[in-house]
């Protein structure tokens, strides 16, 4: 029995790691835009707006995962949406609501940031692995919309490195009129350039700390062998 009990112990502490910090991590975008339906897109320009207005434009948003060490378990997209004065709004639509969507991105971001992608960048935008999505309205006029990623977003972060790409798009055009989010984003006149990308982030535990709790667990074994061997 006083064998079995030392075997309890070193079982339970063999199978115990240290635990690793967490931390949350706020990556800035480092670069943003949007490209027309035709494929075009200005380099110059930082504006995000999502949506139709005369022509279809997706967003893009760009992050450098290279600060980010441990495993991410949660990521935030957080971007403002302008209020600028009664008559200029960041949301804009005929129906109450619109449904962003933000999308993986497969096109190179080189290609994405420069005036290269084209066609094919347009649809790489809007199409492919949904990340997350969000209901938008007049009521997110002058905040900060949080789009949370689901686990297909999370795994790409945990799986990427360098520079992370995310598509947006409005899902639920329909019709000629106006429909968008984000206008006015990153203009001068507007307060607020929050781009951001939240991660919650572990920290893996180091490898010398699993080597001293195991050689821990066999200096205790050695010894509970001993005081049995002692009292047989």
């Amino acid at each position: 029995m006083k064998l079995r009990r030392y075997g309890f112990a070193i079982l339970v502490l063999v199978g115990t790691t240290l635990p690793g910090s967490g931390a949350v991590v706020t990556l800035e975008a480092l670069d943003s835009g949007f490209y027309f339906a035709d494929g075009r897109h200005n380099p110059s320009i930082e504006n995000y707006l999502t949506g139709l207005f005369t022509t279809e434009h997706r967003s893009f948003f760009v992050f450098d995962l290279s600060p980010v060490t441990g495993i991410v378990s949660t990521a935030t997209l957080r971007l403002f949406n302008p209020e600028v004065s009664a008559f200029l709004h960041g949301y804009v639509s005929p129906d109450p609501t619109e449904t962003l969507n933000i999308y993986d991105v497969t096109t190179p971001a080189a290609d994405i940031i420069g005036n290269t992608a084209g066609l094919a960048g347009f649809a790489d935008l809007g199409s492919g692995t949904l990340y997350g999505t969000r209901a938008v309205s007049a009521g997110d006029n002058g905040t900060i919309i949080e789009i949370p990623l689901n686990s297909s977003g999370v795994n790409a972060l945990n799986a990427g490195t360098g520079l992370f790409v995310l598509g947006g798009t409005l899902g639920t055009i329909s019709g000629p009129a106006d429909q968008y989010v984000f206008g006015f984003s990153m203009a001068s006149f507007v307060p607020d350039h929050t781009r951001q990308l939240v991660l919650d982030v572990a920290a893996v535990p180091e490898p010398s700390s699993a080597v001293l709790l195991s050689g821990g667990a066999l200096v205790l074994l050695a010894a509970g062998l001993k005081r049995v061997t002692r009292r047989t």
